[in-house]
């Protein structure tokens, strides 16, 4: 996957400072142009020109609606959001230093109060602009009063009594001007610093959104009643079915995990049962913690796959059976051969009664059942990784059906019904025939037990909901206790008295071999129907 580009963090930066100076410019634009108002107000009454000393009305007026005429334009300009940079910030400072410096002139020069407008502008001038902008803002204004005095002077129009004003004015610009470039300065670097952070912690966030996004495990914030408020997508995949590839998007949580949560708000000391968000998905297991302690109004779900988890405990037993049926194999298996051989060759005698020839019978019974009992122990440690391949359904259950009651000493009655006749499924076939061997084996038996014949129901089909191909082995048998169906699955669990209990087991550890389920589906008809639930074709291409 390749890596975004992003520009540095000092090009950043740098705009930043640019489009925060263009918003400071936009405050003091407002503040130009209240000044400028207030000027022409001053010059449209006479008490207002007796104020200031009026000399020049002309210059005055002119120089007033330049300076209104600029900032209502650079106003209409942040209007329209034009495209603005620093030159036109240097530009509008150079054009207010003129401005002002005519205003003052036309006032009778630094005596009256219009020179604090100048402080104003070099320090404005100092925040907006870095380096040594703001000195040179102040040399100008200095030489600008300057030379309008010298002006006056030449034309006899003062005797130079302002010079030192003009001095002192001087060096009050150049220390607004450092002392705000200071200010400004450490200003700008705390900014910087808290830029730098929320950076930081920008990256940060989308890191840890990308982390909760790639885990495996299933995250839900919700409300306690329900609402969802943030969840990964891999909750979202455990809690919906996909469609043509695509997800619903969930707001509130399914009924099954809000049952649970209510359970757990009720009493969070009880651990809550799995559960199946829908039909077609695996069972869940969801674990409850209040996200904020202190009010416990959101909570923060858990959810795991109980089916990998099972699976995974599954292995470590299978991995602990596999060590030790690897010692004790051979030591079983030859002292039950001589018992065997033993028993036939006891069976063989003609001096024994029937008595004892029932007794020898009994002996090779067990021992063909201990037999059995250890070749599918050794079966499972001998596990082999699945080849699958493409296979017609319909024609590969005749086929098997055919080949069944040639080799079984017990053949049975196969009524096989698949639509569409054209399904395909993508499985090892000997592991496969394997598992529909085993499940046909239990129903023959139980069908015959129950009913006097031994039949087997075949059908086969695609979910119309998740498009899946599903195959359903059901017998005629009595169906299974409700007392033991949460052990249906377990290794060593039989109800039968000549069963070893490993059938089932090794049936549904062959079907996750190839990404396929095992399920026993509850119906109100008579006998029992175990499904097998292939993998979507598209998702097993990738």
């Amino acid at each position: 996957m390749p890596v975004k580009q992003t520009e540095p963090f000092s090009d950043r930066l740098e705009d930043h400072q640019l489009i925060q100076s263009l918003q400071l410019f936009r405050i003091y634009n407002y503040y130009r142009l209240v000044i400028a108002v207030l000027l022409l107000i001053t010059y449209s009454n006479e008490v207002g020109k007796a104020s200031i000393g009026l000399e020049y009305p002309l210059l005055f007026v002119t120089a007033a609606s330049v300076y209104f005429l600029v900032a209502a334009t650079m106003a209409i300009l942040f209007q329209i959001r034009a495209r603005l940079g620093k030159d036109h910030i240097i530009l509008n400072i150079f054009i207010d230093i003129a401005t002002i410096t005519l205003l003052i002139y036309a006032s009778g020069g630094v005596g009256n109060g219009l020179s604090n407008l100048m402080i104003v502008v070099i320090a404005a001038g100092s925040i907006l602009l870095t380096g040594a902008y703001a000195l040179m803002f102040a040399a100008l204004a200095s030489i600008a009063l300057m030379l309008g005095e010298l002006y006056r002077f030449s034309m006899n129009a003062t005797n130079g009594q302002h010079y030192v004003q003009s001095g002192m004015l001087g060096l009050i610009f150049f220390a607004t001007a450092i002392f705000i470039k200071q200010l400004a300065k450490r200003i700008r670097v705390s900014e910087n610093l808290t830029q730098r952070q929320n950076t930081d912690i920008v990256n940060l966030e989308k890191l840890n959104n990308l982390i909760i996004q790639r885990m495996r495990t299933g995250i839900v914030v919700t409300s306690m009643e329900g609402n969802i408020q943030m969840m990964n997508e891999a909750a979202l995949e455990l809690l919906t079915d996909s469609h043509d590839g695509e997800r619903p998007e969930l707001s509130r949580l399914p009924q099954p995990l809000l049952e649970r949560l209510t359970g757990w708000l009720n009493n969070p000391q009880v651990r809550t049962s799995p559960f199946r968000s829908t039909s077609e998905n695996p069972k869940i297991q969801a674990n409850f913690t209040s996200l904020r302690a202190e009010d416990g109004q959101d909570v923060l779900i858990f959810l795991e796959d109980s089916t990998k988890v099972m699976q995974q405990a599954q292995q470590l037993k299978l991995a602990s059976l596999g060590q030790l049926t690897a010692s004790i194999a051979h030591e079983i298996r030859n002292p039950l051969g001589a018992i065997s051989h033993a028993s036939q060759l006891l069976s063989e005698s003609t001096t024994l009664g029937r008595a004892e020839d029932r007794l020898a019978d009994i002996i090779q019974d067990h021992a063909r059942r201990m037999n059995i009992t250890i070749e599918n122990i050794l079966e499972l440690s001998r596990r082999h990784n699945p080849a699958p391949s493409s296979i017609k359904l319909r024609a590969w259950l005749k086929d098997f059906a055919h080949a069944y009651n040639q080799s079984e000493q017990n053949p049975g009655e196969f009524a096989i019904d698949i639509e569409p006749a054209s399904l395909e499924i993508q499985v090892d076939p000997t592991q496969f025939s394997q598992v529909v061997t085993n499940l046909c084996n239990n129903g023959l038996r139980y069908s015959q037990e129950h009913s006097g014949k031994a039949l087997i129901t075949i059908k086969g089909g695609i979910n119309p909901e998740s498009e899946q191909p599903y195959l359903d082995i059901i017998d005629s048998g009595p169906g299974i206790a409700t007392e033991a169906l949460p052990h249906l699955f377990e290794p060593f669990y039989t109800t039968a008295s000549k069963g070893t209990g490993l059938g089932l087991y090794i049936s549904r550890e062959l079907c996750e071999s190839n990404h396929a389920r095992l399920e026993h589906i509850e119906s109100h008809a008579a006998g029992c129907c175990f499904r097998i639930i292939f993998p979507h074709p598209r998702k097993l291409a990738a």
